[in-house]
């Protein structure tokens, strides 16, 4: 199955936790211009643009050679504004200018260790399949099973009652069942699909995956002061 990809790069002005992060420096560029740099690099993305409601954002991404057709309307910059919102905006967009596209694909650019590969990935993943969507999940790098809690007294429990610590037979890590999470990095979904749910979270949902060590996604200071630290260097990029 081919048809024609649309990316969408979100990019909304605020946030509290790490201001101003998407056009804060990271090896040497904004931190949006990976995510442009690896969209344009994709052999699968027809056409991307950047979804923002902030005219810095803009000019920045213009500058590293993104699309960027529209600013967002106010009621999808706010906090409490979710992704569904800001990719049926895009679409509509695209719907009234005549252009139709066969699958939407969202790239986070708070993800700037994901590659263009993995665009490709996740893309030829739903082609090929007979699923709806595909999002890009990891490995959980402390087994979800080794989970606890305190109770009232403050003492530790296994929070899932597995016996994985606390049983007669402890469980090493290479003997639990492997269990992962989406990593946020790439969302994709038929455009056919999405009409019908309006997310990338359908009863047909298959996963790409990707390492831990390309799975972060900035949300915070540290993390931003992290990836800054590794993200140009040889020898932690050739161990992925």
């Amino acid at each position: 199955m081919n048809g024609r990809t649309l990316a969408v790069i979100p990019a909304r002005s605020g946030s509290k936790r790490v201001p101003r992060k998407n056009i804060r420096e990271v090896g040497g560029k904004p931190l949006i211009a990976h995510t442009i740099q690896d969209a344009e690099e994709a052999d699968l993305v027809d056409r991307a643009i950047v979804s923002t409601d902030d005219d810095e954002i803009a000019r920045v991404s213009r500058g590293y050679g993104a699309e960027v057709p529209f600013l967002r309307p106010p009621e999808l910059a706010t906090d409490t504004a979710g992704l569904a919102g800001v990719i049926t905006h895009a679409l509509d967009w695209a719907d009234n200018q005549g252009n139709q596209y066969d699958f939407i694909c969202a790239l986070q650019a708070t993800s700037p260790l994901r590659t263009p590969d993995d665009i490709d990935g996740v893309l030829t993943r739903l082609m090929e399949s007979n699923a709806e969507s595909c999002l890009t999940i990891s490995e959980y790098i402390t087994p979800l099973q080794w989970a606890v809690s305190p109770d009232a007294d403050g003492y530790l429990s296994e929070y899932f009652e597995t016996g994985s610590l606390w049983g007669d037979d402890p469980d090493r890590s290479q003997d639990i069942p492997d269990i992962t999470h989406p990593n946020g990095a790439i969302f994709a979904v038929t455009t056919e699909a999405w009409r019908t749910h309006e997310s990338f979270y359908t009863p047909n949902t298959v996963g790409y995956r990707m390492p831990p060590s390309r799975s972060f996604d900035i949300d915070e200071p540290w993390e931003l002061e992290l990836i800054r630290s590794v993200i140009n260097n040889p020898t932690y990029i050739n161990c992925q």
